[in-house]
């Protein structure tokens, strides 16, 4: 009977022992899974892997990289909005066919991109290229959030400021919308948003941005307040 005892209180401890480790294994794999989420460059990377063979070409032509890159965004630009202006399609038309073309180049570019480019050909300095790829696209989330944080600290400290702020813009909109033809606003914002990666890198306007964001940020939100 105590020899029964011994091998069972034996078994019992060496199954512990087991179940230790294995949650021991469970939280360094959760631990190193964590740590993954935590790092957005990585994050990023890993959603955009399907997209890589074409993002390069793709910010080839929108950094501007050869001369006849802003002509070809431009002609691009203009040949689609010819077409539009001449079928005339509705609104719901000229969504849903927005919608089809999108839906198709995200089902495709991932499935034939890697085998038309050649993924085997990927080397060292691409995957360099790539990784800045992902930190603009990082640092563009970025300012994104610092300007949505920047408007909810304007509106909760300086209320009648933001207001007027806001009504400002949107009558000025509203004004520029009465005044231009829809179809050609469009597309001069279109061009303006596919331009200014490469008006950027060419350090046109950079500095305009830089300067008129001091500014704002001076005169519109002034000091930060002491608690």
């Amino acid at each position: 009977m105590s020899v029964w005892n011994s091998s069972n209180g034996s078994q019992t401890e060496i199954s512990f022992k087991m179940e230790e480790e294995r949650s021991i294994d469970s939280n360094n794999f959760n631990s190193d899974e964590s740590q993954e989420r935590k790092d957005p460059l990585s994050q990023i990377k890993h959603d955009l892997e399907g997209w890589r063979e074409v993002l390069l070409p793709l910010n080839k032509l929108l950094n501007w990289e050869k001369s006849v890159y802003p002509g070809i965004i431009v002609g691009s630009t203009t040949f689609i909005f010819m077409l539009i202006w001449y079928f005339q399609p509705s609104v719901l038309t000229t969504f849903s066919l927005i919608g089809l073309t999108l839906s198709l180049v995200d089902f495709l570019v991932p499935l034939v991109g890697p085998t038309v480019l050649g993924r085997s050909k990927w080397t060292g300095v691409q995957e360099k290229q790539y990784e800045q790829i992902c930190i603009r696209i990082l640092n563009f989330r970025y300012h994104v959030c610092e300007f949505t944080n920047s408007a909810i600290t304007l509106k909760n400290e300086r209320p009648k400021i933001y207001f007027l702020l806001v009504m400002g813009f949107l009558a000025l909109f509203a004004w520029i919308g009465s005044q231009i033809d829809n179809l050609f606003l469009t597309y001069l914002i279109l061009n303006l948003a596919l331009l200014m990666p490469g008006l950027r890198n060419q350090k046109v306007i950079q500095g305009y941005f830089s300067k008129a964001g001091a500014l704002f940020r001076s005169v519109v939100l002034g000091k930060p307040k002491t608690k």
